[in-house]
């Protein structure tokens, strides 16, 4: 999920199993955008896992004035790996005490004074929800304790930050389900039955209460909503990356898909490295346990996606959290956060359309 090595040649060998031969595509129209939904634009959230979970708190501190909420399941503080590799495979997974977390916030401070990221003031109202598993062989304890110090000194209220260490459980995302990888397991698509329903309960804090699965008639089991594919070439066109795949996903509840619907929330989901569709196909999106707490929540869900590359070094097709598409990666100026900002934009409704985008480009 979050790189992991111990010496240059399996990272060699991963860069040859990834290779493979460019081609080009007979020139196409234009894709189209996501259209706008009936959305509440005071409720979107983030969350992720592993790398995924560094790019939903590199999002949060860069647009905290948007984003009320962050889950994050086994991840490091913001800019922890300060555009070096090596920290991101030294200190961000395996000793948080050598992470400079007071460093780090006056970063965040000075990026937000130059006009690159939302002030800190934005995130001391929104609510947080950190977890890892007790067994996870890759991120220690003490790196989560690390996130937990960083969002504690951004002056999130105690209520409102929730820390869990499960135990016996590994490196993954926990489901309540039976079927899957056994709880202590690491592997792709990292979903595990850990008799936890981490969606559930991320989604509870972020939102409060949502539907039971009771079949009973006051709490009806809600109707299934509808798992979308959505063409990602025109943002990433539109920032200049190579790093996103061609579709991502959308997860509409039955209850948000109508325009006169009552608004409801959004949430962006931030897959971990080998975990995208390029590595798992539909599988994490399906089982990870997001969509059914979207359906009993009324909560849209966004999964962008990114895509193995070579060029930028980038084979285990993890979201950029040490900065292989540039310096500006934990800001607003960064690739990925500005393009899933524009997604974000344009499934809100009056939103103004991202910078360079015409009516045409928003597929209304």
């Amino acid at each position: 999920m979050l790189q992991r090595t111990t010496s240059p040649r399996p990272l060699l060998v991963a860069l040859l199993l990834v290779a493979g031969p460019a081609c080009a595509d007979t020139p196409a129209a234009a894709p189209a955008r996501l259209a706008p939904l009936p959305l509440d634009g005071e409720a979107v959230t983030v969350s992720g896992l592993s790398s995924g979970g560094a790019m939903a708190v590199q999002f949060h501190t860069a647009h905290s004035r948007l984003v009320q909420g962050i889950g994050v399941f086994a991840a490091p503080p913001y800019y922890c790996a300060e555009g070096v590799i090596g920290n991101a495979l030294g200190r961000c997974m395996k000793d948080g005490t050598a992470i400079p977390v007071e460093r780090l916030l006056q970063q965040a401070d000075r990026w937000a004074q130059e006009g690159l990221a939302d002030g800190p003031d934005g995130v001391a109202g929104d609510k947080v929800w950190l977890y890892r598993g007790a067994a996870d062989p890759h991120v220690h304890v003490t790196v989560a304790d690390a996130l937990e110090r960083y969002y504690r000194a951004r002056g999130v209220a105690p209520a409102d930050l929730v820390r869990i260490e499960r135990a016996g459980a590994g490196h993954n995302l926990p489901i309540a389900a039976p079927g899957a990888a056994p709880c202590a397991s690491g592997e792709p698509p990292y979903v595990a039955s850990c008799d936890y329903d981490a969606a559930r309960a991320l989604f509870e804090h972020l939102y409060g209460p949502i539907a039971t699965r009771s079949s009973a008639a006051t709490t009806p089991t809600p109707a299934p909503g509808e798992l979308r594919t959505f063409d990602q070439r025109a943002y990433a066109a539109a920032v200049g990356s190579a790093s996103f795949a061609d579709e991502g996903w959308l997860y509409v509840p039955a209850t948000c898909a109508a325009a006169e619907s009552a608004p409801c929330r959004l949430h962006v989901v931030f897959h971990g490295c080998k975990q995208g569709a390029s590595e798992v196909g539909d599988a994490f999106v399906r089982r990870s346990g997001y969509l059914e707490a979207a359906d009993a929540g009324r909560v849209v869900v966004l999964f962008p996606q990114v895509k193995p590359t070579m060029q930028p070094l980038n084979p285990l097709g993890c979201w950029d959290w040490w900065g292989y598409e540039g310096a500006g990666y934990a800001t607003q100026r960064s690739p990925q956060v500005a393009a899933v900002r524009a997604m974000i934009d344009d499934l809100l409704p009056d939103t103004e359309a991202p910078e360079g985008a015409t009516d045409a480009d928003r597929n209304d």
